[in-house]
């Protein structure tokens, strides 16, 4: 039991760093690191607002990465859905802390 728990844990871990590794390469040149807008993401939401990681899961946070919006291009041919659901619960880190 230990051990499929420790499994867990590392799981967790490890598409943790995966979700900031590949928002970092794909997502922050127009969100910016800590989830604010840079110039090409203007008018983008702003993923460290309280507001918005309210009202944003990490279920809609993944269909809208990939179905894109706007500017966004769609990353559902780019990424699997273990790769789109680690992007959004990195996306949720950036709120404020608890």
């Amino acid at each position: 039991m230990r051990i499929a728990r420790l499994a867990s844990i590392l799981a967790l871990a490890l598409a943790a760093t995966e979700g900031k590794i590949l928002y970092d390469t794909k997502c922050a040149q127009c969100h910016g690191k800590e989830g604010i807008a840079k110039p090409p993401g203007k008018g983008s939401k702003n993923f460290s607002d309280p507001e918005f990681q309210s009202a944003w899961t990490e279920e809609s946070i993944a269909e809208i990465t990939a179905a894109g919006k706007g500017k966004m291009p769609g990353y559902r041919s780019r990424l699997n859905p273990d790769q789109l659901r680690a992007v959004a619960a990195h996306v949720k880190t950036l709120g404020p802390s608890k």
